[in-house]
């Protein structure tokens, strides 16, 4: 039994006339290297042959060895695509630079991803878009300055992660108005993952990879540049933005008014936008399923920010909201938590950011 990249494996066979046998060969062992991508700028997007690797910087281990086609993109950059040649038990290195595409081709994109841009084409009303069939709604963010973190409202239930609270500018964006659906889900990807299916709850066992490759597909789909909210816009989306009322949780104090969770969920998801909606008409960002958000996990600083990413690398997303199966605590503000983007849960899912 042979086959490209990996170990051959053989077996003698000895046979009397007209007699017939079953042989079972072990299953064939890849011979494999290791790729390290170090690109710039950070977070650029690294594709094997077609199929999404991950974010760059990393080193993807395991990697067929022979010639491979690598893809390295990101919005607002040019595109690297190269042949690379894997040896068993070797690292190959691709480092580099991509160029950034002159503003007039990309307007409002003014970063990475589209995150923090100008606002010029933002006119405040929410928009609508239809992806076979399935409609959904962006909620438009008007732009401002919050204090994000352990503010008074949270109380005692407030951790170390989430201090010290520092001062955010954001420009404005757009946010989902709910979560993503498992219609929509399905939709874009053909296929529905989750554990408590129906179209119009949540979809969950999807792992930070998987909304990325999600987004990609959107994105071809309809044109926009859709992504993952920042956890700064997370945040200030779930306070209410300009019209937030200082709430604890996402539009009111009472947790029961705003969010399934632990307490009144009955062990599982519920269909979104079945509970009140925060300050600016935007639905369960308390509870149902937590939310994945674009950043890598890293400690707040004291320093005032405008349009902050995240951490510049890391091992873990950043996910936020709460969920079905947790106390209430977890469905406050400013919780934050993280995993490993290659984790899936029956209480993970995300909400979609615009910039426009």
């Amino acid at each position: 039994a042979r086959k490209e990249g990996h170990y051959t494996q053989k077996q003698s066979v000895t046979l009397a006339a007209k007699e017939k046998k079953t042989i079972d060969l072990p299953a064939l062992t890849a011979r494999t290297g290791n790729l390290d991508v170090n690109y710039k700028p950070i977070n650029c997007e690294v594709f094997l042959d077609g199929t999404r690797l991950g974010i760059s910087p990393d080193m993807f281990k395991n990697i067929i060895m022979g010639k491979h086609k690598i893809k390295i993109s990101k919005a607002g950059y040019t595109t690297k695509e190269v042949t690379i040649d894997i040896s068993e038990g070797q690292t190959a290195t691709l480092t580099g630079s991509l160029e950034k595409v002159v503003a007039q081709n990309y307007p409002n994109q003014g970063g990475s991803n589209g995150i923090g841009g100008s606002s010029s084409a933002f006119d405040g009303n929410n928009k609508t878009f239809t992806v076979k069939g399935v409609t959904f709604t962006m909620v438009a963010v008007e732009g401002g300055t919050f204090m994000m973190g352990a503010t008074s409202e949270q109380g005692s239930d407030a951790h170390y992660g989430e201090k010290p609270v520092h001062q955010v500018t954001l420009s404005s964006y757009y946010i989902g108005q709910t979560e993503v659906t498992q219609a929509l889900w399905k939709a874009v990807m053909g296929k529905n993952p989750s554990w408590f299916k129906r179209d119009k709850k949540p979809v969950e066992e999807v792992s930070w990879d998987d909304c990325q490759d999600f987004v990609i597909k959107l994105n071809q789909l309809t044109g926009k540049r859709f992504r993952l909210p920042t956890e700064a816009e997370w945040e200030y989306a779930c306070r209410g933005g300009k019209k937030s009322r200082g709430y604890k949780y996402s539009g009111s104090n009472t947790i029961d008014d705003v969010a399934w969770y632990g307490g009144n969920s009955s062990n599982e998801t519920h269909t979104v936008a079945t509970k009140s909606p925060n300050e600016l008409g935007i639905y369960d960002m308390s509870g149902n399923v937590y939310e994945w958000c674009q950043d890598w996990k890293g400690s707040y600083s004291s320093a005032a920010q405008t349009n902050p990413t995240g951490a510049s690398s890391g091992s873990y997303r950043v996910y936020r909201g709460g969920s079905w199966i947790y106390y209430a605590k977890y469905c406050r503000s400013s919780f934050r938590n993280c995993i490993t983007p290659d984790s899936r849960s029956g209480s993970l899912g995300l909400r979609l950011a615009l910039s426009e």
